[in-house]
């Protein structure tokens, strides 16, 4: 057999990469979790794509060794830590820098990183005293600024809540201090404050050989306020790079990549672009979640997946330019309450629409589902991909039929 790649928790968008690697005649080696049930995109693992797969344990080290693992890649964002430890025993010449692990991880420390390394950052808070926070609000002169308040690690948006100038920010800082993750289901020791950045908002999906780091998808995003939250995705974009245009943009994620010590393999950076230049949000050291390879791959050709295997395999991505073939803009399904879905069959002719190209729907007539408040909890994705006019054109009727929709 040939040495294999072994995948931390292949869930959401890592159901993909198994495949992938099994086209070159790479085959996989799953670690899996104990993850928190959630349903959407990859919530199940694809066991028929790995030829081993081995939970969790005290001598996984020992068994994992047995394989001579060619590669040590997360498939979701939990398993980025277990990925990274096994990597830097296992796979060291593939490992990102050990000593800014911790800064991959927690919201805050990424900021802190940026900052040590010259590159601009939003000014945060890590804490879980609300002294601590008032005292430091006024310190830096963010008492008439609007806020951001979330946990230290998290991912899907999940209890990010944005705080308007002089809101009432204590609320939503002890809700993030009580409850659980929803993809972890641990509580949060300390929660992050952070002043808000206001612009538009991307998602850069890159690549990164022996650090050097490549352009794999370029998304716009449009968030909607919807249930009393400011993080519900309406839609999102596959746009094409300008370098007069996005060239400033590409250029800082390089640098806080640098930053963050990420040498090899997929990361997802979500990025704003502000009036005074871009802002990292926050970086995760994997894949893009959700059906983002599929759709990667339609607007492009390629994918972060399909990149990973070229650097795992030749050492190097094959095509280092950037290449755009047709809008891509998956379509977020929203409910505005907890309840059960009585007329699922709204949705029945979608696939009949100019530019459809695949649904993901995560509900039947008589289920339940949740409230929407964020991309976790999105009820479904409905893409579109062709000319960018009729995009929009169906993206309207998509709206219609999601406006008759009844849910108890």
């Amino acid at each position: 057999m040939s040495r294999p790649v072994v995948i931390v928790e292949p869930l959401s968008s890592g159901i993909e990469l198994a495949p992938a690697f099994k086209a070159r005649g790479i085959p996989a080696i799953a670690v899996t979790l104990k993850s928190a049930d959630w349903t959407g995109f990859g919530a199940k693992i694809r066991a028929s794509d790995f030829v081993e797969i081995i939970p969790e344990q005290a001598n996984l080290v020992e068994l994992l060794r047995k394989f001579d693992p060619l590669a040590i890649i997360p498939g979701a964002e939990e398993g980025v830590p277990l990925a990274e430890d096994l990597a830097l025993m296992m796979t060291p010449h593939f490992a990102n820098d050990p000593k800014k692990s911790q800064n991959r991880l927690h919201k805050a420390l990424m900021q802190e990183a940026l900052q040590e390394a010259g590159v601009p950052a939003l000014k945060t808070l890590n804490t879980a005293s609300e002294d601590e926070v008032a005292a430091w609000l006024k310190a830096n002169r963010l008492l008439d600024s609007p806020l951001i308040i979330k946990p230290a690690a998290s991912a899907g948006s999940d209890k990010v809540f944005h705080i308007p100038a002089r809101g009432d920010w204590r609320k939503a800082f002890n809700l993030v201090l009580s409850e659980p993750s929803k993809i972890t289901g641990k509580t949060n020791e300390t929660a992050v404050v952070q002043e808000q950045a206001i612009g538009t908002e991307f998602a850069v999906g890159t690549v990164s050989a022996n650090g050097k780091h490549y352009l794999a998808h370029l998304i716009k995003y449009n968030k909607i306020s919807f249930n009393g939250r400011e993080t519900v995705y309406d839609h999102v974009e596959f746009v094409p790079y300008d370098a007069e245009k996005y060239g400033q943009l590409f250029e800082y994620t390089q640098k806080a990549l640098d930053a963050l010590g990420i040498r090899w393999g997929a990361a997802h950076n979500e990025i704003m672009l502000t009036k005074d230049g871009p802002r990292l949000i926050e970086t995760g050291a994997r894949m893009c979640g959700g059906p983002v390879v599929g759709f990667a791959r339609e607007a492009s050709g390629t994918s972060q997946a399909d990149k990973l295997v070229e650097i795992y395999a030749d050492g190097d991505v094959s095509t280092k330019e950037y290449t755009f073939k047709k809008t891509v803009m998956p379509v977020f399904l929203k409910s505005p309450t907890h309840g059960k879905v009585s007329n699922a069959e709204v949705f029945n002719d979608v696939s009949k629409l100019p530019t459809f190209l695949n649904e993901n729907i995560w509900f039947k007539n008589g289920e339940m589902v949740p409230q929407t408040v964020d991309y976790l909890t999105s009820i479904g994705i409905i893409a579109l991909a062709g000319n960018r006019q009729l995009v929009l054109s169906d993206y309207e009727k998509i709206r219609t039929m999601e406006s008759k929709l009844v849910i108890v």
